[in-house]
């Protein structure tokens, strides 16, 4: 099933660069688990660059629609990203951000990472492989539109990629589908609007968990799934 993830926690190498300040007296290197705040990592007060070091091996078997992308939750305060020695590029802020990598992987493999940033500094959130195929979903959203008794659910994105052929979106409540569309990819991303069917009271109740699912299908596989557990009174999520 797509995504499939392969989480690169601790431990990580880690090497003081320079401080901000310009103070030549650095904290020695040492070893974190990620993800890590530069605090919770023994740097308390420490201002500067920072790099991590994380060694992975190669993410198993890949067919030929398969793609690799390295995920970031997000850091403080920029990050600029190698990989096998190659500059993947750089990020500021605290959002999100991803690499597609699959023609640098080697058997073994040095992912660096240095960071600039304050003393609330680091990499904060999870980082991982994620092996999808060559179209799969990105920035999905669930909302519902409920009125008296009658509700329905929307789903809304991106689809990201390429692909040949058809590709399908099946969104299913409790494992119930309730929505279809036929839908395309591109490189930049291909907004969605998917909206269900009439959802009767017998389906669905506010104040009680629900599992939502989306399923982007090509051919009889499922290209990539996106799914979460869904309050019918709690709004967008």
């Amino acid at each position: 099933m797509y995504p499939h993830r392969i989480r690169l926690a601790g431990p990580w190498d880690c090497e003081p660069m320079s401080r901000l300040d310009g103070t030549a007296e650095l904290p020695s290197p040492r070893r974190v688990t990620m993800p890590c705040w530069w605090r919770q990592g023994g740097l308390q007060d420490f201002a500067g660059r920072v790099r991590l070091l994380r060694r992975f091996g190669f993410p198993g078997r890949l067919d030929a629609h398969d793609r690799v992308w390295l995920t970031f939750a997000g850091a403080a305060e920029r990050a600029e990203v190698w990989l096998n020695d190659e500059f993947l590029g750089r990020h500021e802020g605290a959002g999100p951000f991803e690499f597609e990598i699959t023609r640098l992987l080697r058997v073994r493999n040095l992912l660096r990472v240095e960071v600039d940033g304050s003393a609330d500094g680091g990499l904060w959130g999870e980082i991982a492989l994620e092996v999808r195929c060559t179209a799969f979903l990105r920035g999905v959203r669930f909302a519902a539109d409920v009125r008296e008794s009658v509700a329905h659910v929307r789903a809304s994105g991106e689809v990201v990629g390429s692909a040949e052929g058809l590709l399908e979106l099946y969104l299913l409540l409790d494992r119930r589908t309730v929505g279809y569309v036929v839908v395309t990819a591109s490189e930049a991303g291909q907004a969605f609007s998917l909206t269900s069917e009439e959802l009767e009271p017998d389906c669905w109740r506010t104040g009680a968990d629900h599992l939502l699912r989306l399923d982007l299908v090509k051919g009889a596989s499922v290209w990539y799934q996106s799914e979460q557990p869904f309050d019918f009174s709690a709004g967008p999520s």
